[in-house]
């Protein structure tokens, strides 16, 4: 089996993850990234949000081996906007990549009659799209009064511990393409999630471009600098964030192997 490298433009809107952080590191880092893009930042409740998205992005990272992740906090026509993104590498046994992404949508309409599942043709080959929305999603802050009851949702929106969201989630799997990395047998899975339904479309125009500069070569094409990613300046969609003005080339780093994993990432 073949290492794989990917290599794709992301718009600069979305900031890189740093796996492992505490919630005190969390919110430094949010706090940080809310102060380079300038302006009034969110009131303390919805800060606290933002480093519970966060810590759990930076969490799941360390864990699962998850070969990028990003997260997009800023302003949507004046609206505060979060969303989430990762791309990750599994092990799959293929030997057609449209048969593959056939049988992956058959068992995504059959198990998940929520899901809208259709095919994509990317330019770096053919990929199954899942698209659900909204997702409840049901969060825990962590937090109590003294008699040990959970602290209810406060007055600028912060969830409360056990309170719900709703979630939209987009996912796209990508069977690498054996013309691209000759003996692939490796499947690529974006995922994409925001709580902030209203923004579904605008997060669509950011998310499309980038899915279609995704491109698979051989480890030692993308990671010919020391595992360093390049980076490259490239323009972003209409309707990103405020702070959107360009967008960065990354080669993610190549996938470690990692038996049993879902063949669904």
């Amino acid at each position: 089996m073949s290492a794989v490298g990917v290599a794709f433009e992301i718009p600069s809107v979305f900031r890189e993850v740093i796996p492992g952080l505490s919630t005190e590191q969390a919110e430094a880092e949010v706090r940080a990234r809310l102060e380079v893009d300038g302006g009034a930042g969110p009131p303390s409740g919805r800060i606290a949000r933002l480093t519970t998205e966060y810590a759990r992005t930076s969490a799941l990272l360390a864990a699962t081996g998850i070969r990028y992740a990003a997260t997009c906090f800023g302003r949507f026509r004046g609206a505060w906007s979060m969303g989430t993104l990762t791309l990750g590498l599994s092990p799959l046994a293929y030997r057609d990549t449209a048969a593959a992404v056939a049988g992956m949508g058959a068992v995504l309409t059959e198990h998940d009659s929520g899901t809208e599942v259709s095919t994509l043709a990317l330019p770096c080959g053919p990929a199954a799209l899942a698209v659900r929305r909204p997702e409840p999603l049901r969060i825990s802050t962590g937090a109590s009064d003294a008699s040990g009851a959970a602290d209810p949702a406060d007055a600028s929106g912060a969830p409360g511990d056990g309170a719900a969201l709703d979630v939209s989630q987009l996912q796209v799997f990508i069977p690498v393409p054996p013309d691209a990395v000759p003996g692939a047998q490796t499947l690529a899975t974006v995922t994409f999630n925001t709580p902030n339904t209203d923004h579904w479309a605008d997060y669509c125009a950011l998310l499309s471009p980038f899915l279609r500069s995704v491109r698979f070569v051989p480890d030692a094409d993308a990671v010919a600098d020391g595992n360093a990613p390049s980076m490259s300046e490239t323009d972003t969609a209409p309707g990103a964030p405020a702070d959107a003005a360009s967008g960065q080339e990354v080669a993610a780093s190549p996938a470690a192997e990692r038996p049993g994993a879902s063949a669904f990432g």
